[in-house]
């Protein structure tokens, strides 16, 4: 199904009435000016220009519990199909944490050397010996490396790292420290990640397409590896802007609500100083419990490549997106400085053409194909172009005809991949990437949703984009009749492609 603009005409219920959250209604009867987010629309579409900065995938708007705008750029379907959340992640790991708290089956102060005493070195450090689930929350770890990535026990591998700071005295990301959160839910729950969390709180509020990527030893990534659709992210993001309530019932404690969406410790990501409230980026406003929190009073679930919830209690409002880009910062600066503005305390008079206007651009969102058409290629059909070695593994292309079909043929580490490509137009297919069964961070494993398409310019040479379509990345080619082939993967460890 194609992603469609969803903004309707729905009524607005009074007050005394339960709400039914996520409901669609218009912009101006939830005291948003439509016009701002056309204005928002078209600030991400002229500074992501799908190559070095790249694009918005998909978003979600709500205001006062009600849907009022969400849309997704073809052949992305983000609203319906699920969608990378990388360290976006965290936040429902923490959230998992939040329901073991709840439950009094967790102190957030308990040593971890008290949790896993089975799986500790030969002399624990006395760093290692302070460090408690509130540090891992607040990754304030100490830890000096970050990454697990080998195909070991990654509890024992964390345990085993040089902590050469004193927990809790300072904040470093630490995307360890999750994973670290998600292996002591299993351990004290006895079961996954994600069923828990689908008993405890997806089941509960609409969250059906949720999966996760897995460790080595079958436990969720926690700090990274979750999928899921844009619809999905906003229902998160609801569920903590009414204090852990839904449909009437307190899912989550409003006390734990609290306490993971306030700020424990500075932050920052690469320069980390700032000592007042509102100086510096968004990165630099603190940090909770693996919330961040914002300008503006807000505060955010995210992850690499732009998948955020912005959370943002003055305003009464949820903004989610999926998207591969470059900065984080520029994605939320748009945010405030465009769609902000057209937030108004009272419902807005309804504006018709304005309306209809928003409307109609939704439904046209579309990333546009390679440019390029059919002449000469024949010229390049059949012919194998070999890369460089790169550490992704990407060997060679090669186009071909099946069928009738255009496809590229590329050789991968999981082997050769027939990927449809559309001239003029996307095709979708699928493919492979890596071989291995667990996630290191950024690996790209299991079954990938691709669209793709391709043409031949005017100087003869032919261009290809291949989208992952439920990732950030994705695959550029060139291929010159005298230069061969080159190009490169745009993705959390992506690579250069040079001809060999």
């Amino acid at each position: 199904m194609n992603a469609k603009t969803v903004i309707s005409l729905g009524c607005v219920f009074a007050a005394a009435v339960c709400m039914a959250e996520m409901e669609y209604a218009t912009p101006e009867s939830q005291g948003v000016d439509s016009q701002a987010i056309l204005n928002w629309i078209d600030a991400c579409e002229k500074t992501f220009d799908g190559v070095k900065e790249g694009r918005i995938h998909g978003f979600v708007i709500v205001r006062h519990g009600k849907t009022i705008a969400e849309g997704s750029w073809k052949p992305f379907d983000t609203l319906n199909e699920p969608h990378m959340l990388y360290s976006h992640s965290k936040s429902f790991t923490s959230s998992a944490v939040g329901f073991l708290a709840d439950d009094g089956k967790i102190d957030l102060d308990e040593r971890i050397v008290d949790i896993f005493p089975d799986e500790l070195p030969a002399n624990p450090s006395d760093n290692l010996r302070q460090l408690r689930v509130r540090d891992l929350l607040t990754m304030n770890v100490g830890k000096k490396d970050h990454l697990l990535r080998d195909g070991g026990d990654w509890v024992r591998e964390f345990l085993s790292k040089d902590f050469e700071k004193k927990p809790g005295t300072g904040f470093h990301y630490d995307s360890d420290a999750t994973y670290m959160l998600a292996a002591i839910v299993e351990k004290r729950t006895g079961r996954k990640l994600m069923d828990f969390l689908k008993e405890r709180m997806f089941d509960k509020i609409g969250i059906t397409s949720a999966w996760s990527t897995t460790s080595p030893q079958g436990i969720a990534c926690g700090g990274w590896g979750m999928n899921m659709t844009t619809r999905e992210l906003a229902r998160f993001g609801q569920l903590y802007l009414q204090h852990g309530k839904w449909g009437g019932e307190y899912i989550l404690s409003p006390s734990w609500v609290a306490l993971a969406t306030t700020r424990h410790t500075w932050s920052g990501w690469r320069n980390v100083g700032v000592k007042a409230l509102g100086e510096g980026s968004d990165w630099e406003q603190g940090y909770g419990f693996q919330f961040w929190r914002c300008h503006h009073g807000a505060y955010r679930a995210d992850g690499a490549a732009g998948q955020i919830t912005v959370v943002m209690p003055e305003l009464d409002m949820v903004v989610s997106a999926h998207a591969g880009l470059s900065n984080i910062q520029t994605e939320l600066s748009l945010v405030w400085d465009h769609l902000l503005p057209g937030v108004k305390d009272a419902p807005l008079a309804a504006r018709g053409e304005v309306l209809a206007c928003l409307r109609r651009r939704i439904d046209a969102l579309a990333i546009p194909p390679t440019v390029g058409g059919t002449s000469g290629l024949d010229g390049f059909l059949g012919k194998t172009y070999d890369f460089k070695s790169n550490h992704r593994g990407i060997e060679s292309a090669r186009f071909e005809r099946d069928g009738g079909n255009l496809v590229c043929v590329l050789k991968v580490p999981a082997g050769e991949q027939k990927i449809p490509v559309g001239v003029g137009e996307w095709k979708k297919g699928e493919m492979r990437f890596d071989v291995q069964d667990y996630e290191f961070l950024g690996a790209y494993i299991g079954v990938h949703r691709t669209a793709a398409s391709a043409g031949v310019g005017a100087d003869g040479t032919l261009s290809a984009r291949i989208y992952l379509i439920g990732d950030t990345g994705h695959i550029d080619l060139s291929v010159s009749p005298d230069k061969g082939a080159s190009g490169e993967f745009w993705a959390m460890n992506g690579c250069k492609l040079e001809p060999k």
